[in-house]
């Protein structure tokens, strides 16, 4: 993305809608845990397809994952 730019609308994920949920309540209760006990967004990926029957791709969650981490903030290279 060229500096500067911002998105007009937020990004649309079809496949992940029905499972944001679960990915929330996945980082949510890995908050109280150690750092070092936390998923991975990979671990995410495998939870998902072995509890939740997720049809869809690592790098949809991995993105997902990451957004959620840092909070949607952009961040900035010096």
């Amino acid at each position: 993305m060229p500096p500067g730019y911002q998105r007009q609308k937020p990004i649309r994920r079809p496949k992940l809608g029905p499972w944001q949920g679960v990915i929330d309540t996945i980082l949510a209760d890995d908050k109280a845990r150690p750092s070092k006990q936390r998923h991975t967004a990979k671990r995410i990926f495998e939870r998902l397809r072995a509890e939740y029957e997720y049809a869809g791709g690592y790098t949809i969650v991995k993105d997902y994952v990451r957004q959620s981490k840092v909070g949607g903030q952009e961040m900035l290279c010096r």
